[in-house]
């Protein structure tokens, strides 16, 4: 396939993966209208997507197929690329584009976005790369701190998780070697949820001594009564050396 297709269908899509047809005819969400072009796949690989997803191979996903194109057979394995609809007890998205298992242009582009280093990148690695960096940067402009630190402690908080999907709360205290963003000094305390429930499975569960580049967020709800601060998405944490990704300006001790 072109590198200009998969280019083109990289700039809509969000989520790409590589899947095999486990239940067409099916939704694994709530509240998902279904009919013959709604279909639960497995996902074998993910190339690409947004931090929150990131995780997903070996899960289930509910794939409405764009009108008038072909089922795949139960069992068939396909490479697609899809915007997420709704995610929650459950992952659903919408086909923007399709290409054949192991596609050449695809596997490379993505792999290269990983760290991998080719002498002549594809075009739609520039596309991906620079989707991603838009992404971070928007993500990092929402965060009300931006430090580098590293975990000093770590505390059990709120109350004990007794159904599915309760976030299982606890405290994090960060030791702040740089300020980037945000009225804070020494240390910064943040709530976060510790449960490994799909709801909260791809937040990051730091460990003590964890060093990194943090993006905290003003905490709400439940999260509030515990702490100013709370880490709630997978784009929370980055590698210190990924600064100057961020797009922030000026400030910083």
């Amino acid at each position: 396939m072109a590198d200009a297709v998969i280019a083109d269908m990289l700039s809509r899509a969000q989520f790409v993966i590589e899947a095999t047809v486990r239940s067409p005819g099916h939704s694994t969400v709530a509240d998902i209208p279904v009919n013959d072009h709604t279909v639960v796949f497995r996902v074998d690989r993910v190339l690409h997507s947004p931090a929150a997803l990131a995780r997903s191979a070996g899960l289930d996903v509910t794939v409405q197929l764009a009108a008038g194109s072909p089922v795949p057979a139960v069992g068939e394995q396909v490479t697609l690329f899809t915007a997420p609809v709704a995610y929650g007890d459950g992952i659903a998205v919408a086909e923007v584009g399709r290409a054949a298992p192991g596609t050449a242009a695809v596997s490379s582009t993505m792999e290269a976005g990983s760290g991998a280093r080719r002498s002549r990148p594809r075009p739609a690695l520039g596309v991906a790369q620079q989707l991603d960096d838009e992404q971070l940067r928007a993500h990092a402009a929402q965060a009300d701190v931006v430090v580098i630190g590293r975990i000093v402690h770590l505390e059990k908080a709120g109350s004990p998780a007794l159904r599915e999907h309760d976030p299982d709360w606890w405290l994090a205290t960060l030791a702040v070697d740089h300020r980037v963003k945000g009225p804070v000094a020494g240390t910064v305390q943040f709530a976060f949820p510790n449960s490994t429930d799909v709801r909260w499975a791809y937040v990051p569960k730091p460990k003590a001594g964890d060093a990194g580049l943090w993006l905290l967020h003003a905490a709400a709800g439940d999260a509030a009564k515990l702490a100013d601060y709370s880490l709630l998405d997978a784009d929370d944490v980055q590698r210190p050396d990924e600064l100057d990704r961020l797009g922030l300006s000026g400030g910083g001790e």
